[in-house]
């Protein structure tokens, strides 16, 4: 199976059955419109963000536990490397939420599935030239 992504430096036996990559070019507190009406931009950079979902039912309980312990840390961020354009990129984002599924209860167990995770990143990966 081909690693798709990695957080931490660790990857997970889970198959990624939903990945989007977001670009947001955002600016600084001088952009906005002038009064010709012209937009004025104060470019910071090109962040990009991905979210996705994974199909975990190759996961143990204790190793989906420990995943999802991981995603939900309150921790100011995690380092990832996902796919960017024809390779990977590596860079840290912060996690901006977790779901996931309940998807059947077994006695004392709880089969957890659907799990989705957006990532933020934490700094531009382009600036203006």
């Amino acid at each position: 199976m081909q690693t798709v992504f990695t957080i931490d430096g660790k990857s997970y036996n889970v198959s990624v059955t939903d990945l989007q990559r977001k670009a947001s070019v955002l600016d600084g507190e001088n952009a906005g419109r002038v009064m010709s009406g012209l937009m004025v931009r104060d470019i910071i950079g090109t962040y990009y963000n991905y979210s996705m979902t994974l199909d975990t039912r190759s996961l143990d309980f204790a190793d989906y536990d420990a995943l999802y312990e991981l995603l939900t840390a309150p921790v100011d961020c995690h380092s990832i490397t996902v796919p960017y354009g024809q390779g990977t990129a590596t860079f840290d984002a912060y996690i901006s939420n977790a779901d996931d599924v309940l998807k059947r209860m077994d006695g004392s167990r709880n089969l957890w599935g659907d799990l989705q995770i957006n990532f933020v990143a934490m700094a531009p990966k382009r600036y203006p030239t």
